[in-house]
């Protein structure tokens, strides 16, 4: 004891710890293997409590000293976030183009149906083959901007989401959920975005087919902040089924039986994906040559522009 407080003055009177060491080196081995006895009885201490519960100031403790550690790790989310959220814009601004265009087509034709049955057009008058045949040509590419908007907007939701994992993972939380919801999740969230979406589009045109679109996005946002995977998995049977069901087999089945469709029963068109190069090729050069025409119609003074004012005249 008297060699402790001797070397416990010293220490506070200012003598370097090295020359305290070399002074009473069998205070300094003693008080060292003290330290490791108290480390290990805390661990062992540990281990039989289990697991200890989740403390959100640990937790925040450990992501700020992680940061510090790590300076270039908030500008990497920043960076995640923000290609996630292009990406996103991107692909809900194709969905609303190419939507928005399949409901003017609609529209017109629409019009068109309505002033034959009350005959004020003949089915054979000048110029509606031509027109048909010109928006026949407009519709190519709708499904392949519809579905690639839809993947756009889910990529953009997966970055935003990816940075959630590594967040979990510092903070002490097992991240293996996380990658479920990056993959399943922010499909299943996209989806549910882009059947709002159609369904804003088409509530004036077809109403009960928007109605559709709602009750898939309402369902799905109900069900996915849930978590049951067999509900969410039940869900996207019915959804798919449901919807292939109403716009596919049921307007397909009046058509071939030549009965008319019960009001309720409305089609928004038909959406098939080809696989063939060519189609895409033709696809994508028939939506960037509607793309030019839409925004040269609204630019005065474009050839366009000044085409339609002479059809107005």
């Amino acid at each position: 004891r008297s060699e402790m407080a001797a070397a416990m003055l010293l220490l506070a009177s200012g003598l370097p710890l090295a020359q305290c060491k070399a002074m009473y080196p069998s205070i300094f081995i003693q008080l060292a293997g003290n330290a490791t006895d108290g480390n290990a009885t805390e661990t062992e201490d540990e281990e039989a409590l289990g697991p200890q519960p989740f403390n959100i100031r640990h937790a925040v403790g450990n992501f700020a000293a992680y940061e510090r550690e790590h300076p270039g790790f908030a500008s990497g989310i920043g960076i995640w976030m923000a290609v996630g959220f292009g990406l996103f814009v991107v692909g809900w601004v194709m969905l609303l183009f190419s939507e928005i265009k399949a409901v003017l087509v609609c529209r017109d034709q629409d019009f068109r149906k309505k002033m034959k049955d009350l005959k004020y057009m003949m089915p054979a008058s000048a110029g509606i083959a031509e027109l048909e045949r010109r928006e026949s040509l407009m519709m190519r590419p709708r499904a392949y901007l519809t579905v690639g908007g839809l993947m756009l907007m889910y990529i953009g939701l997966s970055c935003i989401v990816y940075p959630l994992c590594d967040v979990l993972d510092v903070v002490g939380l097992p991240a293996a959920p996380c990658l479920l919801l990056v993959i399943f999740g922010s499909f299943f969230v996209a989806f549910c975005v882009a059947t709002f979406w159609m369904f804003v589009c088409w509530s004036c045109t077809r109403p009960w087919a928007a109605l559709v679109f709602l009750l898939i996005s309402l369902s799905g946002s109900l069900l996915l902040p849930t978590g049951n995977l067999l509900l969410v998995l039940l869900w996207t049977l019915l959804a798919f089924v449901g919807g292939s069901w109403y716009f596919k087999w049921l307007p397909d089945q009046y058509d071939i039986s030549n009965e008319e469709r019960p009001v309720w029963v409305q089609d928004v068109g038909h959406i098939t994906v080809s696989c063939s190069p060519e189609e895409w090729e033709d696809a994508n050069a028939t939506a960037w040559s509607n793309l030019v025409d839409d925004v040269q119609s609204v630019i005065p003074g474009s050839v366009s522009g000044k085409k339609d004012e002479a059809k107005t005249k």
